[in-house]
């Protein structure tokens, strides 16, 4: 008797279940994969199952990776388990209950039960309100994406939601691998959940599983989905070929328990961690640093490395984030609280870290200024904000369960001084000079008076007139005059900001020389001589340079 003969005589002895396709009755097309075709069965059952059931048809019978003796294997699994076990794995996937053959007897396809009510959706944009399959693809893109379509939104900060998603699917893949099945092409479309006040997760895909490979027989080929096959699924394609891109290749392949460690962390990291728009194929471990602890991270990126032996187990997966969700069921804990820096100028930014676990809101009490409160989904929460008044920062975390307090040491805040007025000394000017320029439009823009001296002759802006009567009435005696009817030592910072602004106004007007013709202009005034006017009897004067 041949391998495959003994193999589908085993699943008949030991459970009965071989169906004819013709004895299915009344079915609707309700999916399509790459290689199978999903259709409803209006009332066929099979002994010992409850529920709906589900024909998946195989499309291409001829593909390398159909194999009727390996899906014939699967049903005998399922069968072979003790009640309990199958149980489980009724619960939490999709797996084959019976093969179903054609006329000739061949295997066509396998019954899987229909998922259960809480795992669909009716899309926002069918106009028909058909239900959707819900998939962990919405666990993996921005939430705000999920509820424009119609599905669940879990928060991103929602661990313990998502956490239970996952441990569901790491008890799966424990079970299979722990009876020699390899499940294989693992997606985020493979894993659908329910959002109901316990999260629930359901695995579909189960009858493109296989037996593990022993060494001794030809292994079986195992479908990829883009963006999810493991680094060793393709060691040797030669250089060019475009299924060297591990990242996009769908090439079917020899699968391994060790690429379905990776896989499972692969899904851990997207669901925990959501991409947002454009990173839904991220595979960066480090990525996590934000929401899992040192174990969980240590964990990720031994599940993302390139030896397969390094990889958790999904039991290992499965216990650790029990221990998330529990943490997360309980008053949350503050481990660490950091601030810097210590001292400070007042306005000046100050980092908090605070360091919890099983928190969902978190409080920081700050002197001097509101309080701030934000969401908490990370073990690692980074505050940056400024600092008006010393004292202590107080942190207060909660969750549905309790909270929890801390107070950071001492931040001490330096107020900046801010002067009222700014003292402005009279300019002293040398008498050598012998031109000066004419600061009236200036004096007016300062609304200085410009009053004449009794018996000056001659404008006020002929700076280089002689005499003693133009000399105390030059542009800085009046200045100086006006300087000490005013505050003897001190001025108002904004009358010196309004004598800038204006100052600068002036200056664009050019009423000032440039200070190169400034010089020039001096330089002129020593070297020319003036000759004495033989008409008049007035001293000889400079000429005007404005």
């Amino acid at each position: 008797m041949s391998k495959e003969a003994g193999q589908e005589q085993r699943v008949s002895r030991g459970a009965g279940i071989r169906v004819r396709e013709a004895d299915l009755g009344a079915r609707s097309l309700i999916g399509s994969g790459a290689a199978t075709e999903v259709h409803r069965l209006q009332a066929f059952t099979v002994p010992g199952h409850q529920g709906g059931l589900a024909f998946v048809s195989i499309r291409d019978r001829a593909a390398t990776q159909s194999d009727s003796a390996a899906l014939s294997q699967l049903v005998a699994m399922r069968w072979a388990l003790d009640a309990g076990e199958r149980a489980t794995l009724d619960g939490i996937a999709a797996w084959p209950v019976a093969v179903v053959e054609g006329d000739d007897g061949a295997v066509v396809g396998c019954l899987v039960p229909l998922a259960p009510h809480p795992f669909y959706y009716v899309p926002s944009d069918d106009s028909k309100q058909n239900k959707a399959p819900q998939s962990a693809k919405w666990l993996v893109v921005a939430p705000k994406r999920a509820r424009r379509a119609g599905a669940a939104a879990l928060g991103e900060r929602d661990l313990v939601a998502r956490c239970t998603v996952l441990a569901r699917v790491s008890l799966l893949f424990e079970l299979l691998h722990r009876n020699g099945i390899v499940f294989g092409d693992l997606s985020e479309r493979s894993v659908l959940f329910g959002a109901g006040e316990v999260a629930e997760a359901f695995v579909v895909g189960g009858e493109g599983a296989a037996v593990a490979h022993a060494g001794d027989d030809e292994p079986r080929l195992q479908r990829n989905s883009a963006g999810w096959a493991a680094p060793e699924s393709f060691p040797e394609m030669p250089e060019g070929d475009d299924r060297t891109d591990v990242s996009l290749s769908t090439v079917p392949s020899v699968q391994t328990v060790g690429t379905d460690r990776y896989k499972l962390a692969l899904l851990i990291l997207r669901v925990l961690a959501p991409a947002g728009d454009g990173l839904e194929r991220s595979r960066d471990a480090d990525r996590m640093r934000s929401v899992l602890d040192e174990t969980g991270q240590r964990m990720m990126h031994d599940g993302l490395g390139d030896d397969p032996v390094g990889r958790p187990t999904a039991s290992e997966w499965y216990q650790y984030l029990r221990g998330v969700i529990i943490a997360n069921l309980s008053a949350p804990v503050i481990s660490r609280v950091s601030v810097s820096p210590a001292l400070v100028a007042e306005g000046d930014e100050v980092r908090l870290t605070v360091e919890v676990s099983g928190a969902s809101r978190l409080t920081i009490e700050m002197p001097g200024r509101a309080d701030i409160t934000r969401d908490v989904g990370s073990r690692v929460v980074t505050e940056r904000f400024t600092a008006r008044q010393t004292g202590r920062i107080g942190i207060r975390v909660s969750n549905e369960h309790g909270e929890a307090t801390a107070v950071t040491n001492v931040v001490r805040v330096l107020p900046v001084p801010t002067p009222s007025h700014l003292a402005v000394a009279t300019p002293v000017v040398p008498e050598g000079l012998g031109v000066l320029p004419d600061l009236s439009s200036l004096e007016a823009a300062m609304g200085i008076s410009l009053a004449p001296v009794s018996g000056a002759s001659g404008s006020s802006g002929a700076s280089g007139s002689s005499g003693p009567e133009a000399q105390a009435r030059s542009p800085f005696d009046r200045v100086a005059e006006l300087r000490r009817g005013l505050d003897a030592d001190a001025m108002p910072l904004r009358d010196v900001l309004r004598i800038g602004v204006e100052a600068e106004r002036v200056s664009r007007e050019r009423l000032f020389p440039s200070f190169e013709e400034f010089l020039d202009d001096v330089a002129s005034a020593t070297d020319e001589v003036v000759e004495p006017d033989s008409r008049t009897d007035d001293p000889p004067r400079n000429r005007d340079r404005l």
